[in-house]
């Protein structure tokens, strides 16, 4: 029983984590979308690399750190 609620804290966690950062790339995209009409493409690629980089090292940095309490 403790071990599945221990998983399901884990995944509850994570999708945690994931939502607030999809709200803060909305805040994002919401308060710079007339800056980002006068972008190039190329900036816009970079811009959602770095975001995609460091959405992934968010959630691996969280998962890992609480699945070693497990």
């Amino acid at each position: 029983m403790a071990g599945k609620l221990r998983e399901t804290m884990k995944i509850h966690r994570a999708v945690v984590l994931v939502v607030m950062m999809l709200v803060a790339l909305g805040a994002f995209v919401l308060l710079t979308a007339e800056g980002v009409a006068s972008v190039d493409g190329h900036s816009l690629i970079a811009l959602l690399v770095v975001i995609v980089a460091a959405a992934i090292g968010g959630v691996a940095f969280s998962w890992k750190r609480y699945s070693r309490r497990s």
